[in-house]
């Protein structure tokens, strides 16, 4: 075989004549790590998790005296604000 038809098959022969399929190079390493792996998992997880959490519905809750005192002075300093634009 020549070099030039293992480069266009895409593959190659390694010492002892049995031809690589792209996993290993010639020093035996695989081209993906258990660290790529395991982040791709962590990916995958992550995504149904989301997904999981879009699909829950989103229940009313009471508001407590803190928050509406600062919603109310806000639309007060508002128009407070708004006023004194128009008024001089």
């Amino acid at each position: 075989m020549s070099r030039d038809h293992d480069e266009a098959s895409g593959g190659s022969d390694d010492a002892a004549g049995v031809p690589s399929d792209g996993d290993g190079g010639p020093d035996g390493q695989w081209r993906f790590s258990l660290d790529d792996i395991e982040a791709r998992e962590t990916a995958v997880e992550a995504a149904a998790e989301a997904e999981r959490r879009r699909t829950e519905p989103i229940e009313p809750g009471t508001p407590s005296p803190e928050n509406v005192l600062f919603v109310l002075l806000g639309v007060a300093l508002a128009l407070f604000i708004i006023s004194r634009l128009f008024v001089g």
